[in-house]
């Protein structure tokens, strides 16, 4: 009982928030033009400052574990290849090839990474997510480009590709926040607090957003794609490697931190870059609509026995 219970706790806030973000888009507080502004709002500045104040308040040292953040960079890089390989014995579409790829590896782990960890298991868990972001997302921003222009039958642009990842507001904020850990400057305490609270802010606004922009009007027959896309981003990514972590020997809140990264929905660009780069944009939109939706329960399931196994 004790195990339903850190799962109903951990899991349940981010659902009323989610849940609390579609009333208030169907309440018409939200209109399509403001939840797109909010949006860039909470990946330009909110949750860029959650990062920088997470990283910047921790003693790397202590928390900073190398194979912990190879284990997180090359499980992606180990799921795209298969990935690559698996999806064409079922689906003999380019377009639709590239979007499931990206729908299964990609995770919303900038907006629900941080603060799923914060929830399950503190703050120190939210500090590993934060790290975790610094190289997961480069990862998959150039991964998700290279494939979805390959599939979509565009040219990759090397040079905007690069410039993209090097302006990266979440980047620039993980190494300033490194910066600040190693060289400790004193941060006068007015800022220090107006951060806090800022941060405090990005923590739980970016999911109110995520639920206001849900839109199921938009779904459509596509059965068969988007219940695998769904399956192995949810249940297939978790499965296969949280075990391996666990086996592999880490620690608890590095064990959330993986939860987060591999259990968490599609990101919501990734619907907006299918369709810039020429792939299924509307299976894409599917993908992120019923990941997120769905993930509060397999979230829900993954905490649960891993509690009762008492290896969270």
């Amino acid at each position: 009982m004790g195990s339903f219970f850190v799962a109903f706790n951990a899991v349940m806030p981010v659902v009323l928030l989610v849940a609390f973000g579609y009333f208030l888009k169907q309440q018409g507080y939200f209109s399509k033009a403001t939840i797109t502004q909010l949006n860039k709002l909470c990946f330009d500045l909110l949750l860029p400052i959650v990062t920088f104040n997470n990283i910047r308040k921790t003693n790397l040292n202590e928390v900073f574990d190398l194979r912990f953040i190879l284990y997180a960079a090359g499980s992606i890089c180990a799921a795209i290849f298969l990935l690559i390989i698996i999806v064409p014995l079922f689906e003999t579409e380019r377009k639709k090839q590239g979007v499931i790829i990206q729908g299964i590896f990609r995770s919303n782990f900038v907006m629900l990474g941080i603060p799923l960890s914060s929830y399950i298991a503190g703050e120190n868990s939210a500090v590993l997510a934060s790290m975790l972001i610094m190289v997961i997302i480069p990862i998959f921003n150039a991964s998700a480009v290279i494939l979805l222009s390959i599939y979509g039958g565009q040219t990759v642009n090397k040079k905007k590709l690069i410039m993209d990842v090097l302006k990266n507001h979440m980047i620039i904020a993980s190494i300033l926040g490194i910066l600040m850990s190693l060289l400790h400057p004193p941060v006068p305490l007015f800022l220090n607090k107006a951060l806090t609270d800022v941060g405090k802010v990005g923590s739980v606004f970016p999911i109110i957003v995520l639920g206001a922009m849900l839109d199921f009007s938009k779904v459509s027959a596509n059965f068969k794609n988007l219940m695998i896309t769904i399956a192995g981003k949810l249940i297939g990514m978790p499965l296969i490697f949280i075990p391996l972590a666990v086996y592999l020997g880490f620690k608890s809140n590095e064990i959330v931190a993986l939860v987060a990264l591999y259990g968490s929905p599609t990101a919501v660009t990734s619907a907006v870059m299918a369709e810039q780069l020429g792939c299924d944009h509307e299976l894409a939109a599917q993908v992120v609509i019923f990941s997120t939706v769905i993930s509060c329960v397999t979230i829900f399931g993954i905490v649960f026995v891993l509690s009762f196994l008492k290896i969270i």
